[in-house]
């Protein structure tokens, strides 16, 4: 794999307080001086004379100057703030044109919700795309690549550049035509599934029979080679950085087949699931709840052997039954997936999303298919699969931006040699973070958030309350009912209307319910009236696994100075207390009152767990990077003895 290029001297520009996390210091200021004069020196100039400066730095990057020439970053920042000024009548903070600093440093630019991240990457693709490799902006979802290219597109062209948009259902033609541009946004893992693609192809051409080329050639025929997609990595800009990166880094990028050689038998499947449900836990099998693992007693081993099905089976029985036990017991409809169109869809237990793409392996989807009285379909063969960490350590350089990158620095730091650096708001942050309430009963809890929400509402606020599964999304919509509190609510469907709906959840009076990440991305613009109320009210209905996910939804409120609160919601039955910390479950239940609340605030201890829980996250992360890069010597070993 080819050595990615030095990351460029930020050190210059930032100071390293500890390890991984930088911050601005009086150069930096002065940069976005010089940038922010010589764009003011641009609004006379005609558009034609802006092309005609783009073009001469574009011939001139790619003659002999280097991009991180404080000149040539100065010459580019520039020239995009006009652009933009020109064609959306948008103007550049400080704040943003030092993190566009950041992210052409190649680094991780911490900017805060609503910020203006979208505006804020067009710097660095500008400035990489002069160089002519091909610059990459990997967003999380379809609908966000879309409106960014939308945005951003004529901005870009005025100045000479080109963008393009892949779409994941496009034809290969229009794929290419996407990547062949300066500057291209798609989903990052449709860039991910698109790599694997071209790997497939150059295989494909590498197994042809020995001499077929030179006896095509001979002949007079043409050896035709099939199109590759991508044509190189050479820089990324990843949205969202840390929920790409990090929370999602253990699932790797898997590209399936339509159908795998081992097909599960129907019958097979459902009499294993007759037999799963005629074993009694703790005598035939016992489930570790931490751990999600399922282990079968000397008994359970007996009646699942006794039990065998006649006929050829496509794995083993014991397989074949523990896929049905770990349907019908670990496995939740409207948490880890749900039935859309006659068909089982997973569920991104990150996001909250949909993924229509993604199935389970080894015949759990098909256990899950059968379990759900569907007819199972065939399951996929794997064609090819990369981890994240790997493939995005192929870009010779790649930035990013998240508003939570705090807690993952050194993480970053390690795997992906990404520094992170603090970007400061344009205005002071009025955000109040009220105490968290803890109750015994989930019951006791949706019950207390509905009266919650609708005294809120009576004073003319506008309501986020953030779920952390689809179930739980239509369990508290159930009880704003019977308070006959209206409200909206978004469980995972990602198109457009997701966006218009949250862009409205800044009305007066408006109750939204959304899952972790429906329309993040999104702003949301408060009305006079929620202003004067006290701005947008966040409600974390449960504590998520990570602080960052809980830190992404507080930040929803108060965004560019605006003001706004958040207030965390927890009972003793949530999944994250009874499955990791049983004794501070049982604590909350007894020192609960008649009402089920207790008056004490256990955050502190619930922030002690999730740190616990990141670190061992971390672990199984470091281990994948670990044997990527054991399984990569090896393949180098094997190359230089043949």
């Amino acid at each position: 794999m080819r050595k990615r290029r030095a990351i460029p001297s930020y050190r210059r520009m930032w100071g390293t307080p500890r390890p991984g996390v930088l911050r601005a210091d009086a150069s930096s200021a002065e940069l976005v001086s010089r940038i922010r004069a010589r764009a003011e020196r641009l609004v006379e100039r005609p558009t034609q004379q802006l092309r005609h400066e783009a073009d001469e730095l574009r011939r001139r990057v790619r003659c002999d100057a280097n991009l991180c020439e404080s000149d040539v970053v100065i010459a580019a920042f520039a020239l995009m703030s006009e652009a933009l000024r020109r064609e959306l009548g948008l103007h550049y903070y400080d704040e943003q044109l030092l993190a566009g600093l950041v992210l052409a440093a190649g680094a991780i630019a911490e900017v805060q919700t609503g910020e203006g991240k979208t505006i804020i990457a067009a710097l660095p693709a500008f400035l990489h795309s002069l160089g002519g490799r091909g610059v990459h902006v990997a967003t999380t979802n379809e609908y966000l690549s879309r409106r960014d290219w939308e945005l951003l597109r004529d901005a870009y062209g005025m100045l000479g550049a080109t963008a393009g948009l892949v779409a994941p259902q496009a034809p290969a033609h229009e794929k290419q035509a996407a990547y062949a541009c300066d500057i291209t946004y798609a989903p990052g893992y449709e860039i991910g599934f698109d790599f694997l693609r071209d790997q497939l192809a150059r295989r494909s051409q590498q197994i042809s029979p020995l001499g077929w080329r030179h006896q095509q050639q001979l002949g007079g025929g043409r050896t035709e080679t099939l199109p590759q997609l991508q044509r190189g990595h050479a820089f990324l800009v990843v949205d969202e950085a840390d929920s790409v990166l990090v929370d999602e880094a253990t699932m790797p990028l898997i590209l399936s087949g339509v159908e795998s050689s081992a097909h599960t038998e129907a019958g097979a499947c459902r009499a294993a699931a007759e037999l799963a449900d005629a074993l009694t836990p703790d005598v035939d099998f016992c489930i570790d709840i931490r751990t999600k693992c399922i282990r079968f007693t000397e008994v359970g081993w007996e009646r699942i052997h006794q039990r065998i099905p006649q006929g050829r089976l496509a794995r083993s029985w014991a397989l074949t039954v523990e896929n049905a036990l770990r349907a019908s017991r670990l496995l939740r409809r409207d948490v880890d997936y749900v039935i859309a169109d006659g068909a089982v869809v997973l569920v991104d237990q990150h996001t909250g999303r949909l993924h229509e793409e993604r199935t389970w392996r080894a015949g759990l989807h098909q256990a899950v298919e059968v379990r759900e009285g569907l007819t199972p379909t065939p399951e996929r063969s794997t064609l090819a699969r990369i981890s994240r960490q790997k493939y995005c350590r192929r870009y010779r350089s790649m930035c990013g931006m998240t508003g939570t990158a705090s807690g993952a620095e050194r993480e970053l730091l390690e795997i992906y040699r990404l520094p992170v650096v603090q970007i400061p708001t344009h205005r002071p942050c009025r955000r109040v973070e009220e105490p968290g309430r803890f109750f015994a009963t989930v019951e006791q809890k949706l019950q207390a958030i509905a009266k919650d929400v609708e005294e809120r509402v009576a004073r003319g606020r506008a309501v986020l309350v953030g779920a952390s599964t689809i179930e739980n999304s239509r369990r508290i919509s159930t009880h704003l009912s019977a308070q006959r509190v209206r409200h909206s609510v978004l469980n995972g469907v990602q198109d457009e209307a997701e966006a218009e709906l949250v862009a409205l959840a800044g009305q007066p009076r408006r109750v939204t319910v959304a899952t972790n990440m429906a329309g993040r991305g999104t702003d949301i613009v408060l009305a006079e009236e929620v202003l004067a109320s006290g701005g947008l009210h966040v409600v974390g209905a449960e504590f998520h696994r990570s602080t960052r996910v809980d830190r992404q939804l507080a930040g929803r409120a108060a965004r560019q100075g605006d003001p706004g609160s958040y207030q965390g919601f927890a009972s003793a039955e949530d999944s994250l207390l009874v499955e990791n910390a049983p004794a501070l479950a049982r604590a909350i239940r007894q020192r609960a009152g008649a009402e089920g609340e207790c008056r004490r605030d256990w955050t502190h201890a619930v922030r002690q767990l999730q740190c616990q829980l990141e670190q061992r996250d971390r672990s199984k992360r470091r281990q994948l990077v670990a044997r990527d890069r054991w399984l990569e010597s090896a393949q180098e070993t094997l190359a230089r003895m043949a």
